[in-house]
């Protein structure tokens, strides 16, 4: 029996969904603001990420990138990672185990903190 892949379903379920956004998007009314900014003033690492599949959905890849580069990077890549998981199924291949190093997680913590310390810097 070979497995299913979810990641590739996932890639088509994301791309699907964004473009229906991108439809919505005039009909949607003004966005709430971000708790924690509303706060503090301090933007959290996800502000913008609405924003951004918002303007991902209308094929406004520069707003989109304005508002959260990482998730327009991360966005990109998923049709690879989607073509990855369909040959990997296709062949009966296994997912492959998740990386358990320490230097994986301090990647990830990096990566958020470096996202979070941009969104400060540029007030988003």
């Amino acid at each position: 029996m070979r497995r299913v892949p979810w990641i590739a379903l996932g890639t088509v379920a994301s791309a699907l969904g964004i473009r229906l956004l991108g439809l919505l998007a005039p009909w949607l009314p003004s966005l709430p603001a971000c708790p924690l900014k509303a706060l503090t003033g301090i933007p959290c690492a996800t502000c913008g990420l609405t924003r951004c599949v918002l303007a991902l959905g209308q094929g406004r890849w520069r707003e989109a990138f304005h508002w959260h580069p990482a998730a327009v990077v991360v966005l990109a890549l998923l049709p690879l990672l989607g073509a990855w998981d369909l040959t990997r199924a296709f062949r009966g291949l296994p997912y492959p185990p998740l990386p358990q190093g320490r230097g994986w997680r301090f990647l990830a913590v990096a990566l958020l903190l470096g996202v979070w310390a941009l969104q400060v810097a540029r007030g988003i």
